[in-house]
């Protein structure tokens, strides 16, 4: 089946539901295409970030895209996000010459949201030679908190592709 095939097949049976993840799936796409996001799971997530000597916060939509079975945002996403708030932050840190992988991942979760919009905030706990470890907090637009992590990082030779 060409791409074009493909297409007209999904936008024949598509529901509303299917409208709107097309949508926002291909915005982020058409971002990522105009440099907006650098990755496809950010342009696919949507994500944005800032990122500061001492912290990070990263934030993505809500939306149905990131949602399980009980329409909230499924633990992995929420996982993701840390991550990307923690491990952006440990990259942006490392030395000249390195980056840094994650070694170890904790979440700690405390609620749901229906929310528009979901940030993490990642700071740092430890800065070391080889080891960075990092704690986040994940919060909806409206305050609420929705999960906490931390994480180790280990500083690895900068890889070039």
């Amino acid at each position: 089946m060409t791409l074009t095939q493909l297409w007209q097949s999904i936008l024949q049976d598509a529901t509303a539901q299917d409208e709107e993840a097309l949508l926002h799936m291909l915005t982020g796409l058409r971002e990522k295409q105009l440099g907006v996001h650098n990755r496809y799971i950010n342009a696919n997530l949507r994500m944005t970030g800032d990122f500061y000597p001492t912290h990070s916060v990263v934030s993505i939509p809500n939306s149905l895209i990131i949602q399980n079975s009980i329409q909230v945002a499924h633990g992995g996403i929420l996982a993701t996000i840390a991550d990307a708030a923690m491990g952006g932050l440990a990259s942006r840190a490392a030395p000249t010459g390195k980056n840094v992988v994650t070694t170890t991942l904790t979440m700690n979760y405390i609620a749901t949201s229906t929310a528009q919009q979901l940030i993490a905030r990642g700071t740092f706990i430890h800065k070391g030679n080889r080891t960075f470890v990092m704690a986040c907090t994940i919060e909806d637009n409206e305050g609420k908190k929705l999960a906490t992590a931390t994480a180790t990082f280990f500083v690895i030779e900068k890889r070039t592709l």
